[in-house]
């Protein structure tokens, strides 16, 4: 049997440190977003831990993509029990919506990031 995982891990840009981190503690709520120094890895790390469960690593280099528009790429899933209200929240702090059929809440988070929020249960 074969599953995916409850963690994540993402790249970004240096300067977008703060940004990320304000998104994820205080805009979505997540709460608590640590620093972690990991060997091997030049700059600390975010490590946001999700309330019901797993956990999104940040790792900062020079080397990621960094965009102001929503990437083709991998796009993420967050779960909450008022997903509307978490949209809101994040649209009230300026970041941007993106569109498309799937879901209808889809925001971007610093640096390109394409994150979607899906009803807790």
């Amino acid at each position: 049997m074969t599953a995916l995982g409850s963690n994540a891990h993402i790249f970004a840009k240096p300067h977008r440190r703060q940004d990320l981190k304000r998104c994820f503690e205080t805009v979505l709520g997540c709460g608590p977003v640590t620093s972690v120094e990991y060997p091997g890895i030049a700059e600390p790390m975010l490590v946001v831990r999700f309330p019901d469960g797993g956990s999104l690593s940040i790792e900062f280099t020079d080397q990621a993509l960094d965009d102001d528009h929503p990437r083709v790429g991998t796009w993420l899933e967050l779960r909450a029990e008022d997903p509307a209200a978490i949209m809101r929240a994040a649209l009230d702090a300026g970041l941007p919506e993106v569109k498309h059929p799937g879901h209808p809440y889809y925001f971007m988070a610093p640096g390109g990031q394409v994150f979607t929020i899906a009803p807790l249960r």
